[in-house]
């Protein structure tokens, strides 16, 4: 099997893959990517479709019209509006998408270039810290870690907030930086001997490092710890 011929298949069902197209994702990475961007267009196709209930006997005209019946202008006007979901929605996800991880990857490089930051082994006050995020227009906690670094930066262009808090394994690395659009689960990234925990919440794209080697159960601790009330 070609790559083409993998990628044709993997993109005609994410899901149901044969032996040999999961014998080829499993040795190939942009493989596996191109599977995870799937799934998660598929996710979001799904929710969109099913947010508003369906009104009450639908299914059954469309069925009975199919049919039986010509094709009205009502009809055709919803078969119009199937294709432009069916086609247009994967790629403004797509496109959404992009921007929210070309977010992440800037924060990412943000805080792998700016060592001295990490490195502050200062003690800001716990309340100068709480009033500095809600400037923002998010509510934190310091949950009772020492805050050794707090910087206002400027990140893809936005204001931010970095800060690094004392965390019981070592320091930890926070960034919160405004205007997300959402459409992302969980994301990570290990780059620069770093590894970071991405997700967005309440229009903010809220970031958590540690050192490569920090468990991702501990990230979600100390994520959930100090922004658990972004929601």
């Amino acid at each position: 099997m070609t790559e083409l011929e993998a990628r044709r298949q993997l993109t005609a069902d994410p899901r149901h893959l044969s032996p040999e197209l999961a014998a080829h994702i499993d040795a190939d990475p942009r493989l596996a990517q191109l599977r995870e961007e799937l799934l998660r267009h598929d996710e979001s196709m799904h929710a969109v479709l099913t947010q508003t209930p369906v009104p009450e006997g639908l299914a059954d005209r469309l069925v009975l019209r199919a049919r039986y019946g010509s094709r009205s202008r009502w009809g055709l006007a919803l078969a119009a509006a199937v294709a432009v979901l069916v086609v247009g929605i994967p790629g403004y996800f797509g496109v959404l998408e992009s921007a929210e991880v070309a977010r992440d990857q800037a924060i990412m490089e943000h805080v792998i270039e700016n060592t001295d930051e990490l490195a502050d082994n200062g003690n800001v006050a716990p309340a100068e810290f709480r009033a500095s995020v809600a400037k923002l227009g998010l509510q934190v906690s310091d949950a009772g870690f020492r805050v050794r670094h707090l910087g206002r930066c400027v990140i893809a262009g936005i204001e931010s907030r970095h800060f690094v808090l004392e965390g019981p394994h070592g320091a930890i690395s926070y960034v919160i930086l405004p205007g997300a659009k959402g459409g992302l689960t969980e994301r990570e990234i290990e780059q620069g001997g770093m590894r970071g925990l991405f997700t967005q919440r309440a229009g903010f794209t809220i970031a958590v490092l540690g050192a490569a080697g920090t468990q991702r159960a501990e990230l979600e601790r100390m994520m959930r710890a100090v922004v658990s009330q972004a929601g």
